[in-house]
């Protein structure tokens, strides 16, 4: 302590403050020690302490995923603005969640930090830059999770994803990352009225064309086996042709007459005339078919229909063909409306779009080394003053003094046991 002159009459007081600023003077070779040692120790640290880049993407959320916020503004009035006109939240208000924060907890979630390392290969890329490498995802997780910063703006909307990385390359490329597996991760979690006849339009399109390529075979099937490939057409054609040769037969009989009361039976025109009319007659009959019902089969063996069967064949074919036209016509339909169901699930897909995409960042975000160094230092001079002043505290507390006695002998007792393994 420093004695301060009283003029008489005053009893002598005693100032704190400089005795204590005296006993800190008095170690300064200590401070000034433990100063620069802090110094150098900080700058080296500091020196080898990797650097950083940081880059920033911005987005908002898309037009359909604000309709709720366009709804809270209606309900607001024209001239209330994002605050009910009086700076405050509707939807915070109203007790809703905001757009921004779904795409927040999305960007955070383990689905989208998950991909983001499996695509990168984060285990292998924080490894090879010097940090200690993690033997599970868990602990990646947990690393990109303090090199990733999401922060959303509560008046503009604007979402935007730092994300720090030792390599500026990738700092960038999985900062967009980030976006692009939101906008996948939104579209799995889909669940609007769209998205839902999409998945039925899809899975009923499915089913169609089973029944349409099913029913085309059995026209296919039913064609090959029967010779019909156009009943109108096919039916006008025999139909002139059964004409003409019962024409032909009849003009030969005619003929076949008229030559019998000329010439003998042995004649050779005779004889021609009547091989010609039975030749004519075995076409007529095989294109006419037997009035008795077919064997299986006979049709695929002659290579034609029968005129008898053909009105049957022509009932077959009209039904497998009106099976086939109506299945046709429901997987057109099916078609279309499937397509449109894409189309409105497109428009009402929640997506975000990018305002700002992360570009390769110039400059580092850090260490502050200088500020690391300055900060270093005087965190150790405030100890070494700390340690100087508990030092002299403890010096002048008395020997007999209880706290003294109990602080020796827990002193002691940990010495002992200190000892005892060495001694063992």
């Amino acid at each position: 302590m420093v004695p301060i002159y009283e003029p008489p009459g005053h009893e002598p007081e005693t100032v704190e403050k400089p005795g204590k600023l005296w006993l800190i003077w008095q170690e300064r070779g200590f401070l000034w020690s433990v100063a620069w040692k802090t110094f150098l120790a900080s700058a080296i640290i500091a020196l080898f302490l990797p650097t950083h880049y940081e880059a920033v993407v911005k987005v908002v959320p898309g037009e359909n995923s604000g309709s709720a916020m366009g709804l809270m503004g209606r309900f607001a009035g024209p001239g209330a603005g994002n605050g009910l006109g009086m700076g405050l939240d509707a939807a915070a208000l109203l007790g809703m969640k905001t757009p921004g924060a779904f795409y927040v907890e999305a960007l955070k979630s383990r689905s989208i930090q998950d991909r983001i390392i499996e695509r990168f290969d984060l285990r292998r890329h924080y490894w090879m830059l010097g940090s200690r490498y993690p033997r599970d995802t868990y602990n990646t997780r947990k690393k990109l999770k303090n090199f990733t910063d999401i922060q959303e703006d509560k008046k503009s909307g604007v979402i935007a994803v730092a994300v720090t990385d030792y390599d500026p390359q990738v700092a960038a490329q999985i900062a967009n990352a980030y976006i692009e597996e939101l906008n996948k991760l939104a579209a799995d979690l889909n669940t609007s009225d769209a998205h839902r006849e999409k998945v039925f339009l899809e899975e009923r399109l499915k089913q169609a064309k089973q029944d349409l390529d099913r029913a085309s075979l059995a026209l296919s099937q039913f064609s090959s086996r029967s010779t019909l490939m156009d009943p109108g057409n096919q039916s006008r054609a025999m139909v002139d042709a059964a004409s003409r040769i019962q024409g032909e037969m009849i003009a030969t009989e005619a003929e076949l007459k008229g030559v019998e009361q000329i010439y003998s039976q042995d004649n050779v025109r005779v004889r021609t005339l009547r091989a010609r009319l039975t030749e004519l007659q075995g076409q007529y009959t095989k294109l006419m078919g037997s009035s008795g019902p077919p064997a299986a089969g006979s049709d695929a063996r002659e290579g034609a229909p029968s005129m008898r069967r053909l009105p049957l064949l022509n009932y077959e074919y009209a039904d497998l063909y009106r099976q086939t036209r109506i299945q046709d016509s429901v997987y057109e339909f099916l078609t279309q409306q499937y397509e449109l169901a894409r189309i409105r699930e497109a428009k009402e897909l929640p997506t975000v779009r990018v305002m700002d995409r992360a570009a390769l960042p110039e400059r580092k975000s850090g260490p502050f080394r200088k500020l690391i160094v300055i900060l270093s230092t005087m965190l150790g001079l405030l100890l070494a003053c700390c340690w100087v002043l508990g030092k002299s505290a403890w010096q002048q507390i008395p020997a007999d003094d209880p706290r003294r006695m109990v602080a020796a002998d827990a002193l002691r007792v940990l010495q002992r046991r200190l000892r005892r393994p060495s001694a063992t």
